[in-house]
């Protein structure tokens, strides 16, 4: 008897059981799926998010201020100043050692540089993680154009200056002829 009491108890544990599965089994089973099809689709960023670093090249003065804010050295800029201009060689700067902790960015003072929401670091070489955020080398074609127009100017204060010196010079002989 006690063993045919037993066989139904465990028989009424299982339907129990099975029952209370499918019954949260049916409730998610009507509504929308929240899979998100990672490749394909992607769930909103927030606005503090993170991510990789992006440069705004033609406000940056190459001060170094976040190269030396980064606490690990993974910050490394070359620019030649042509006097006001920047020639831009390289601003690289290396994910194998960043931890993203934005310290880079408040100490900027023209504020140009910016983490982003890109979070996407997939690489089958650790070399590819040595990122150069430069949009483009050398100089801007406004920066060539400024520079131009300062030598230019440069060449016209000389020439006017050296006419000048010309001129008192001639008018100095003509005071020492006539003395």
């Amino acid at each position: 008897m006690v063993r045919v009491k037993e066989y139904f108890g465990n028989v009424w544990k299982t339907l129990a059981t099975t029952w209370g599965g499918m019954r949260i089994t049916g409730k998610y089973f009507l509504q929308k799926p929240i899979t998100v099809q990672y490749p394909d689709e992607r769930l909103p960023i927030p606005d503090r998010y993170r991510g990789i670093h992006y440069l705004e090249q033609e406000k940056c003065i190459n001060c170094l201020a976040c190269a030396r804010a980064c606490p690990i050295d993974c910050i490394e800029m070359e620019a030649i100043r042509h006097g006001k201009e920047l020639e831009w060689v390289s601003f690289t700067l290396d994910y194998q050692k960043c931890m993203f902790c934005e310290l880079c960015v408040y100490p900027c003072p023209k504020d140009c540089i910016h983490m982003g929401t890109e979070f996407a670091l997939v690489t089958y070489d650790r070399s590819e993680l040595n990122h150069d955020l430069l949009s483009f080398r050398g100089m801007s074609r406004e920066a060539r154009i400024r520079m131009k127009e300062a030598e230019e100017k440069k060449k016209a204060k000389e020439a006017a200056k050296a006419a000048k010196e010309a001129a008192e010079a001639a008018d100095s002989k003509d005071e020492k002829g006539e003395g």
